[in-house]
């Protein structure tokens, strides 16, 4: 299938790269239909492209580049549906933004779980103050043209 995309331009991918996101994502419940690209340029960077809508497009990174003792708790109803068998096969990515006066922040409320496997996704809305829906990314830490941690298997807590 092509994918036509406002920043990576046309993509070939099969249906079985596809990733579903059933519910969508906050604020774009409507899409649900998605690939993951790594960053052609900066390791460590991957995308989350809308295959339906060209210019939507989510800048992911590790949580381990903001806090490195990141945790989540995945509830019952979020393993279910993400079809997940065992909780180790599952990756977490967090949100990449631009903040106010141009550095990048990560939405650590709001973590992406992933399903290699299903190739299911589900944004989480973790309650906790615990994490900040903008925190600042240190910029020695911030996604560069160098070598990154890759995603990060999910962790979780009692």
């Amino acid at each position: 299938m092509n994918i036509v995309t406002t920043r990576f331009g046309l993509i070939q991918a099969s249906e079985s790269e596809l990733i579903r996101i059933p519910e969508g994502l906050v604020g774009f419940r409507t899409f649900t239909q998605f690939i993951h690209l790594p960053d052609p340029v900066v390791a460590g960077l991957s995308w989350l492209q809308s295959v339906t809508a060209p210019d939507l497009a989510f800048g992911l990174v590790a949580p381990p580049l903001a806090v490195s003792d990141y945790r989540i708790e995945l509830r019952p109803g979020d393993r279910t549906a993400l079809e997940l068998d065992e909780e180790r096969s599952a990756l977490i990515y967090v949100i990449l933004n631009r903040g106010e006066g141009g550095g990048l922040t990560v939405n650590l409320q709001g973590p992406l779980v992933f399903n290699p496997v299903r190739r299911l996704g589900r944004q989480l809305v973790l309650t906790s103050s615990r994490y900040a829906v903008r925190y600042p990314l240190d910029p020695s830490q911030a996604p560069a043209p160098t070598l990154l941690p890759g995603p990060s298997p999910l962790r979780a807590t009692a």
